[in-house]
């Protein structure tokens, strides 16, 4: 893409989050944060909004691209993507004033990142690099995501999840294990599930394209709630 990055993500960019406030007043010291996929806000991270909230959680379900600027071909999705993955600085910046536009009103929260795809990428990169966080919960995310400058750097604290299809061609082997042994090196709490029989996008009901290596998995799907609601408990 010839357009700058703050052009496309920044500048006269208007953003609608979606937010859902939780009920639990043993939770209220929590805000969960949901990183979309590479189409972006969309009804499926709004009802996984709801679903966390359903739990006693407040949570907010942020507008990646703004307001009408979803990318709507796969060309689009690429590109815009391509721009957002290009620069860690440029990429954390915008990652750390969306959260804090989602989060200004709870100063002092514990927040936890959740998100799909693309979105499981950003949450890895928001996890590891902003102090704040103390969670990441990653559904078919890629595992490419910003290592930190030194170890004196990294957000250590959070906690990670990943959930992952054992045959998504996004992760091979090697980047799981590569993501794996950077964790540990870092001393860091994580968890690494691989799914069977199970490919990317998994947990998404519109995803029906196995020739290139995305398929909702419905029993997968079931199942990788369950990891979310429990990891989520171990915060309250």
């Amino acid at each position: 893409m010839s357009q700058t990055f703050e052009s496309i993500f920044k500048d006269n960019i208007q953003r609608m989050h979606y937010q859902v406030d939780g009920l639990n007043a043993d939770k209220s010291h929590l805000q969960v944060v949901i990183w979309p996929t590479f189409s972006g806000l969309s009804q499926f991270e709004k009802d996984i909004a709801d679903y966390i909230a359903s739990l006693g959680f407040s949570v907010t379900a942020l507008d990646l691209y703004g307001v009408e600027h979803n990318p709507v071909d796969m060309d689009e999705k690429r590109a815009k993507m391509g721009a957002l993955l290009a620069e860690a600085e440029s990429l954390h910046a915008l990652q750390y004033e969306l959260t804090q536009s989602a989060c200004d009103a709870i100063q002092g929260k514990m927040i936890i990142h959740v998100g799909f795809c693309l979105g499981g990428r950003l949450a890895l990169e928001a996890g590891l690099h902003f102090s704040q966080s103390v969670g990441v919960a990653s559904f078919h995310g890629l595992m490419s995501f910003f290592r930190a400058q030194s170890a004196e750097k990294a957000n250590t604290k959070s906690k990670i999840l990943v959930l992952n299809g054992h045959q998504d061609p996004l992760v091979t082997e090697s980047d799981a294990q590569d993501a794996k042994r950077y964790w540990a090196s870092l001393g860091m709490d994580f968890q690494f599930v691989d799914f069977g029989n199970a490919v990317h996008s998994f947990m998404l009901p519109s995803a029906d394209n196995p020739d290139h290596g995305s398929q909702y998995h419905p029993l997968v799907a079931q199942r990788a709630y369950g990891y979310l609601a429990n990891f989520l408990e171990e915060f309250v």
